[in-house]
């Protein structure tokens, strides 16, 4: 590790063995498990996908280049913040057909594997720790554009490895190989994690769940948030009657306008 994180360097690095050249890490088959949460891939053409595209649309144009790498964080597990995070990252991949990277840094509780077909080997706490290489460890996925550096084994101290010179490293090599780069983070307002991610990327998105996160608790974690950009709040699993009592009719008029077309063939 750097020097600047006042810890020790680690003992003598072990890499995944290559096949001329190649981590095999990139040479097996890697593909997104079938999950109703990805709507991106599930229902592509639902009103539900449609508002992760606006949502790219309105990050890009409201912040111009200036959000390369955006954390998604919310203030207690359970609102859905990596299921938010997949799909931001895949309609993403999917808008731009530019190579967009997902990274699980909740080092505490890693879940973006869960989306996989297969558990990866390692990941980003191996590559923290000197263990592996982050080409080693970033995943390909077959159709898409969309990488994945999963989160790797729990580790005990996780903020250690996040603030270090060679996370600091890491994510600056990572910039210059991806157009955007996502990164899931640990609940705010339990651990400082998010916090400290957000001081390296361009700004954090917030997510709480409809009719479920209290209001004092989204105060706090907003609160929380000291060191990084706010970029917005994505209020999850809004029911019409909740949040958009337009939402039924704006669901019809969606599947109409396709069925439409379907007809003219």
């Amino acid at each position: 590790m750097s020097a600047r994180s006042g810890v020790q360097p680690p003992g003598p690095i072990k890499r995944e063995p290559l096949a001329e050249g190649v981590p095999l890490s990139h040479m097996k088959p890697n593909k997104l498990a079938t999950s109703a949460e990805l709507v991106m891939l599930s229902q592509p053409r639902s009103v539900h996908a449609e508002r992760f595209r606006r949502l790219t649309t309105t990050l890009v144009h409201r912040h111009s280049g200036s959000a390369q790498v955006i954390a998604i964080t919310s203030g207690l597990p359970g609102e859905g913040k990596s299921t938010v995070a997949m799909n931001l990252a895949l309609a993403f991949a999917d808008a731009s057909n530019e190579k967009t990277l997902i990274l699980d840094a909740d080092l505490r509780r890693p879940s973006v594997a869960r989306f996989l077909q297969s558990e990866p080997p390692f990941g980003l706490s191996e590559v923290l720790a000197g263990k592996v290489a982050a080409e080693q460890a970033i995943l390909r996925l077959e159709g898409t554009s969309l990488e994945v550096l999963p989160g790797g084994k729990r580790v005990d101290d996780p903020l250690e490895l996040l603030t270090s010179g060679t996370a600091k490293d890491l994510l600056a090599e990572l910039r210059r190989g991806y157009r955007r780069i996502l990164i899931d983070t640990p609940p705010i307002i339990l651990f400082s994690d998010a916090d400290a991610i957000g001081a390296l990327s361009d700004g954090l998105i917030v997510v709480v769940r409809a009719g479920s996160t209290p209001k004092s608790s989204f105060a706090e974690q907003i609160a929380a948030i000291t060191s990084a950009r706010i970029l917005g709040v994505v209020l999850n699993c809004a029911t019409a009657s909740f949040a958009d009592r337009g939402a039924y009719r704006d669901s019809y008029y969606y599947h109409e306008y396709y069925n439409e077309e379907r007809k003219k063939r």
